[in-house]
């Protein structure tokens, strides 16, 4: 299946990217993207991604958060989150905002990615939107931690 035949689908679906459609067919684009349920006058965060190549992670063959809903494959926290909301109602909007990634230095391009996506996942867990998402790296030992020396109760 194409990437076009995908986003049919997926708009098919009531999952719509806002992008332009050729270029997104392209696998080349460098930025963050954002997973958003709306109703009504409702438009809520769920997940915010990063990748250098965002047409793949959104509807590649194997990890990507769409084909892989597509697929009726609920296993990863993205696909399953919108086969919940799509149930309850929800419209999914997918946001992709480019970053540069053009840089002397990989270093200093990769943390200007991972820093924008960083940013907007704080904003917006700052009014309780990407309440399930997990940092990078975090697993349940240094969640359980956290719990124990440094939640305000």
């Amino acid at each position: 299946m194409t990437y076009e035949e995908k986003i049919q689908k997926a708009e098919e679906k009531e999952i719509f990217v806002l992008y332009d459609k050729k270029k997104l067919n392209k696998d080349n684009i460098v930025g963050i993207y954002k997973f958003f349920k709306i109703k009504d006058a409702e438009k809520h965060c769920f997940y915010i991604g990063k990748s250098t190549s965002i047409a793949s992670r959104l509807f590649g063959s194997s990890q990507g958060h769409i084909y892989m809903f597509l697929k009726n494959d609920y296993s990863k926290l993205v696909p399953s989150k919108i086969a919940e909301y799509l149930d309850d109602g929800y419209k999914i909007q997918v946001e992709i905002e480019e970053i540069d990634y053009r840089d002397i230095s990989f270093s200093k391009a990769a943390h200007r990615l991972a820093l924008a996506e960083l940013k907007q996942i704080v904003d917006y867990q700052n009014i309780g939107q990407c309440e399930f998402q997990k940092p990078e790296g975090a697993n349940t030992y240094q969640e359980k931690f956290w719990e124990e020396n440094y939640k305000i109760k």
